[in-house]
């Protein structure tokens, strides 16, 4: 009975000495969120700076810019290599060309709209006014919130388009070995998407274009993607059946005839039939 009545008296001092400094605490944070809410109701209904600003806000609307941040992970390191990020944006872009110009248009007009944006709040906007004053209400915290309030309502549209295209090396398994990046804006943007743009049928004119395509397209075919074809194929030449060293992947349809790099449109060949075949669609 005495060591149960001495644990008892050793116990309740710690449980004291630990939980009233924690109900303390919620206590005074309870006290101080319940003050602020009032101050920041206060301000809500009385700050003109504020109001002003609700109706300017309510006035412009400003259009969402999304963004064309493009990343893409390589097993091979002579495809890492040999693409560079412009290769890899500009093979996006046959894609993404039209969402990327129209993005690029409504940022350009979010520039323009801005302008008018921000001369409005200048003039209408003058911090630390309100319609009355409580005594009640400390003004130096009401200026405080208010300043807060209108800092965290002022919009802050995007103008401008970027495209970062981050490009990564990783072993077979995944492993990240290195990378490179570069961030292109709207100008290099529009550039690519005008070079694109000279086709003649399903060919792209500009050299530098297409060859950018060829070697994106043909980098698609991972490590890991080409050992699964051998192995689908049974690490044989699907034209003349030979077990040899010398396989390699093919593209059925060629790439400059407008083939991609899937499943469905790759084969394992010898390199002797591989050279023989060449860019013909058999």
């Amino acid at each position: 009975m005495i060591l149960a009545n001495s644990n008892d008296n050793i116990f309740l001092p710690i449980f004291l000495i630990i939980t009233i400094p924690i109900l303390a605490f919620l206590s005074l944070y309870l006290v101080y969120r319940y003050r602020r809410k009032k101050y920041e109701k206060y301000v809500m209904l009385h700050s003109i700076s504020i109001r002003a600003l609700f109706d300017i806000n309510n006035k412009y609307k400003f259009k969402d810019i999304p963004d064309f941040n493009l990343e893409y992970y390589y097993d091979n390191e002579n495809f890492y290599n040999e693409i560079s990020c412009l290769d890899y944006l500009t093979y996006e872009l046959v894609y993404l060309k039209n969402k990327v110009s129209a993005a690029i248009k409504d940022a350009s007009a979010n520039e323009e709209m801005l302008k008018d944006y921000v001369y409005e709040i200048k003039h209408k906007c003058t911090l630390g006014e309100f319609d009355e004053l409580d005594p009640h209400y400390s003004e130096k915290i009401l200026k405080k919130i208010e300043k807060k309030m209108y800092l965290e309502l002022v919009k802050v549209p995007v103008v401008s388009v970027s495209a970062q295209v981050r490009l990564i090396l990783t072993n077979i398994n995944g492993v990240y070995r290195a990378r490179k990046e570069e961030t292109f804006n709207s100008n290099e943007i529009l550039h690519a998407i005008l070079l694109l743009s000279q086709k003649r049928g399903n060919y792209y004119t500009n050299e530098d274009v297409w060859k950018s395509l060829c070697r994106v397209e043909r980098g698609k075919v991972s490590n890991k993607m080409r050992f699964a074809i051998y192995e689908r194929d049974g690490y044989r030449c699907c034209k003349c059946g030979r077990h040899t060293n010398d396989l390699e992947i093919d593209h059925i349809i060629p790439i400059a005839k407008g083939g991609k790099s899937t499943f469905d449109n790759l084969q394992t060949l010898c390199h002797r039939c591989n050279y023989q075949k060449g860019d013909r669609i058999e």
